[in-house]
């Protein structure tokens, strides 16, 4: 008995011939419950492999989509911080920009961009809000790429009309009640020379309301012109830094780079990658997506355990059949690779059946949420409605229900399928298939032809 015939009697057990062929009769034709079990358990596997894909490519895409707008539009591939800043405005904007122009000569490195940030209260016409001041070039919004296509300008211009110009997040301006054209009041800190501390404050107008599809950053940045941050910014409330923008920021040359910036810049500076500084935020998200994945894993896991218990029914089943094959002299290791053939296969019509219907659903997921989301509203407000039926003033109060609360996950998810962990998924699904047929495969030859037949 060779391996092809363990495999053909493998797809006899999976689909019975007919009732008239050999070894078979009317209680092993192809309605039999043992094959209606083994088909239950490549279904169950199927279903549980959806949610897995789907939660492993929405969780990658989500991760992957804040990850870039916190690299790309918050701290930069590497930054280059000065640890203490020059008395003198022009002196110090001037030795940024001399570190700037030696940095952009270390290959790799695609641009940098002078920044100088610091947290000040930002007052508009409803009320004040915490917000971080982000000093920058004019140039940056048209020399950086990432600006350019990761912010959407929802009002105003993506450029400084003048000095006391200022180009907002539209989560800020929502919250604060500005527009294009208001005047918003920052307030800041600065230490007197005798050692008091006192308020400071600026006006600048809102030329451009902008949003990068991730309200936590779009709650926080004013972005104001680079000498108007330095006139208005102290450096006890505020640091300066290079942004400094790579060809790929998740390239293994990244340290290498940060290594020759570190060299070039003198004692004054500190080179730090954007690992470094994200770190919590970053290991905050692969922990929830390794929680994520961990929990939909026992799904497929459980799944798995069906196809051994299919197969137990199927060994039942197939008693006279395998008392009459080791009876003409097969061998029980071919037997039992026969089963396990068929765990296998049950597990491999699951993937197959399962991996497209998932990564499908995980690419629809976006327009899946949205369907869902108005579903859930139309009842929902259906149901407020008829609650408040006579008192016309709550009618009004309605507040949409949101699956993915925007003030915490991108509006909108940018899907890419990870292909290689979506094989890694298959393959470990075809190997649970495999390893929990074994018991049933050891246990269908191990009792003796004459037993077995007696027992039929």
């Amino acid at each position: 008995m060779t391996i092809f015939t363990s495999l053909h009697l493998a797809l006899r057990f999976m689909f019975p011939s007919k009732p008239e062929a050999a070894f078979s009769d009317n209680s092993f034709a192809n309605k039999s419950p043992a094959k209606k079990n083994v088909f239950a358990a490549m279904i169950c596997v199927s279903l549980s492999l959806v949610p897995l894909i789907v939660v492993m490519v929405f969780s990658d895409s989500m991760i992957k989509g804040m990850t870039e707008r916190i690299i790309e539009l918050s701290t930069f591939h590497l930054q280059s911080i000065q640890y203490k800043a020059q008395p003198n405005t022009t002196e110090n904007i001037n030795q940024l920009k001399n570190l700037a122009n030696k940095i952009d000569e270390v290959d790799g490195v695609e641009g940098t961009f002078i920044e100088r940030t610091g947290m000040a209260l930002a007052a508009g016409k409803k009320e004040r809000s915490g917000a971080t001041i982000r000093a920058v070039e004019t140039t940056l919004f048209d020399e950086n790429e990432s600006f350019r296509n990761l912010f959407e300008v929802k009002d105003g211009v993506l450029a400084f009309e003048s000095e006391k110009s200022t180009i907002i997040g539209s989560a800020l301006a929502e919250k604060t009640g500005l527009a294009v054209g208001d005047t918003l009041r920052l307030i800041t800190m600065r230490t007197l020379p005798n050692g008091k501390t006192v308020p400071k404050t600026a006006s600048f107008t809102v030329c451009g309301i902008i949003s990068s599809g991730y309200q936590e950053l779009d709650a926080l940045w004013v972005f104001v012109p680079l000498e108007s941050g330095f006139e208005f910014l102290s450096s006890n409330v505020s640091r300066m830094l290079i942004g400094i923008k790579t060809n790929d920021a998740f390239s293994k040359n990244l340290y290498e780079i940060q290594e020759q910036c570190q060299e070039i810049a003198d004692s004054g500076f500190g080179v730090y990658n954007w690992k470094e500084l994200n770190y919590s935020t970053y290991e905050t998200f692969n922990t929830t997506k390794m929680m994520l994945l961990f929990i939909m894993f026992l799904i497929v896991l459980v799944a798995s355990v069906n196809v051994s218990s299919a197969l137990i029914m199927l060994t039942m089943e197939k008693r006279k059949e395998i008392a009459i094959l080791k009876a003409i002299g097969a061998s029980p290791s071919k037997l039992q690779l026969a089963f396990v053939m068929t765990g296998f296969l049950t597990g491999l019509g699951g993937v197959i059946l399962g991996v497209p219907l998932g990564i499908l659903c995980a690419i629809k997921s976006n327009e899946i949420i949205r369907f869902i989301e108005k579903t859930v509203n139309i009842f929902a407000h259906i149901g407020y409605t008829v609650s408040h039926i006579g008192n016309d003033s709550y009618i009004d109060n309605f507040v949409s229900i949101n699956l993915l609360n925007p003030e915490f996950y991108l509006a909108n998810i940018p899907i890419t399928v990870p292909f290689v962990e979506v094989f890694a998924i298959s393959a470990i699904t075809l190997l649970l298939s495999t390893v929990v047929s074994l018991v049933p495969a050891y246990k269908a030859t191990g009792e003796k032809p004459l037993e077995s037949l007696r027992k039929i």
